[in-house]
Parts: C-alpha cells; structure tokens; sequence
C-alpha cells in the first residue's frame, strides 16, 4: 500500500533474524502452552493487525483525490437530477394540484440511485481494488501484511463503509432538494426517508463489497467498470428486452435490479421486481459473497 501502507505495517513488531522474538515471563522463546496457547495467541495477533490496516487503508483511500471525486460526483449528481425532476415535478403541481404525490420525494431519489450514484460506488470500489496493482505498489503493501486475506478484508471494510455513507448522504441531499420545489404541496414523511436513506447505503455498502471482489478478482480498472456497468444495468435491460417471462424473471436476479428493493421496494416507477421482499435482499448479498469468495481465491493463488 504505497507510502502510506508502508508506515502502517512499520508500526508493528515482526519477528526476524534481525528481531528475535522476546523472552515470555519466565524467560522462554518458544511457545510453553502447547497447541491451544498458540491458536489463542495467533487470534490475538490477528486482529490488531486488522485493526491496523483498516486504519491504513483508510488513511490511503482518504489520501486520494480521486476518491473524493467519485463522492463529490455522486452528491452533485443527485442534487441535479433532483433539482430536473423536482422542476418537473413542481410545474405538473402548478397545472393539476391533484398531483401532489408525498411518494414523489422517494421514487425521484430512488432513481437517482439508480442512474447515477450507484456508478459513483462502482468507481469508487474500482479505484480502491486495483489501484495498488496498476502502479505496483501492493508488492509493498503485501510486504508489510503477508496475509493477503487482512488486507482484502480490510480494504473492503473501508470502502463499504465509504460507499453506506454514499448512499445514506445522497438520498438526504436528493430529498432536501425536493422539498425546495415541492414541500409546500407535499409533506415528506421523515421516518419513511430515514429508512429509505438506510437502505440505499446498505445497498451501496454490498455494491461496494461486490466490485472490491470484482475488482481484485480482475485486477483490472477498465475490466471492473465494464463488467460492473453490464451487471448494474446493461445485462439486465438486454434481458428485459425479451418477450419470455422466464428471461425477464432471471433480469430480476442482477444485482443493479435486485437492488432496487433496498431504496425503492423494488419499485422506482419505470421497474417493478418480480421477486417481493427479502429475496431481493438476499440476491444481492450473494453476488457480494461470491465476488468475495472468488477474490480471495484469486489473491491468495496467483502472484502479484
């Protein structure tokens, strides 16, 4: 992990010839409390180590400019869509005050999670997964934490997390704008746009998990944003474009649409999900899952 990474892992103590290990309370080097001792000791070990490279990872992520980009891109992009479809919205209000819809401040955020702030975490996990392997530098992050499963987990966990807030944010800032062009004809119901807000970053945070998978599986920028756009949208229109229903129920099982349950209930107004309720949940944590799978795979097996 670049400079940063490498002053993560200098903080802690390795054993080498140089660094002999220190005597215990009794003055022996080697491990006294048999296999048992040695399991509890290794778990010990193991997590502030991950503790560490969470926090290293993140002083990386936060370090470079690219990443708040693709954040910044997603918080301006849904501010404009809000602010288009918000107009738009207001000007229907003005010709037929019968259209005032509360359910306008969700279905308009919902797609603009859908067109655009989805895309943002997509590239802000592509940029977290392969950045280190096109400059090289996660020979040296690999260096310092030869336990490739750590810094995997570790650089998940970041850009989940990064991608949760994404989502909640983002869904505030569409809605406040909303309410600018139509919150005199329409009260927005707060607890409903609270939860909405949770799923959507929930939703973003397992997109995160996904394409960090992808993305280390493939090692590959170009390679990650283009297998990332054809499962989030491109695969599952293609698919819709069929007359077969069994084609058009399979669509529903691409992670794009799938997703849609978390911030929308499976509904933003031009999709309605076939499949109800938490499988739709559970379609999505299982692409994150196997991406996951595979990349640990991939990493653990193949040289870097």
């Amino acid at each position: 992990m670049s400079g940063v990474s490498d002053a993560s892992g200098a903080t802690g103590v390795r054993e080498g010839p140089g660094n002999p290990r220190r005597p215990g309370r009794h003055g022996n080097t080697g491990n006294t409390g048999g296999g048992e001792n040695t399991e509890n000791t290794s778990t010990e070990r193991r997590r502030p180590e991950l503790l560490r490279e969470v926090s290293a990872e993140w002083v990386r992520q936060s370090s470079l400019r690219s990443t708040w980009w693709a954040v910044a891109a997603a918080l301006a992009g849904m501010v404009v869509f809000a602010a288009l479809m918000g107009y738009t919205e207001w000007t229907r209000i003005m010709e037929n005050p019968d259209e005032a819809d509360p359910g306008a401040f969700l279905r308009l955020t919902s797609q603009g999670h859908f067109y655009l702030v989805q895309f943002a975490v997509l590239v802000v996990a592509a940029l977290s997964a392969t950045g280190e392997f096109g400059n090289r530098s996660v020979t040296s992050t690999l260096l310092w934490r030869p336990d490739r499963g750590t810094v995997l987990v570790a650089r998940t966990l970041v850009t989940a997390a990064l991608a949760f807030a994404v989502g909640v944010l983002t869904t505030l800032a569409g809605v406040a704008v909303l309410t600018g062009f139509v919150g005199r004809y329409a009260s927005v119901d707060v607890p409903l746009t609270l939860g909405t807000a949770l799923g959507a970053g929930a939703c973003m945070a397992l997109f995160a998990v996904l394409f960090v998978g992808v993305g280390t599986a493939l090692r590959s920028m170009p390679g990650t944003f283009t297998l990332g756009f054809v499962l989030l949208l491109g695969l599952p229109m293609v698919m819709q474009l069929s007359q077969a229903q069994v084609i058009n129920d399979l669509a529903a099982l691409m992670p794009g649409l799938a997703g849609i349950e978390f911030y929308a209930g499976g509904d933003v107004g031009f999709y309605t999900a076939p499949h109800d309720g938490f499988v739709n949940v559970v379609v999505v944590a299982g692409w994150a899952l196997a991406a996951q799978i595979v990349a640990h795979t991939e990493l653990r097996v193949r040289d870097v």
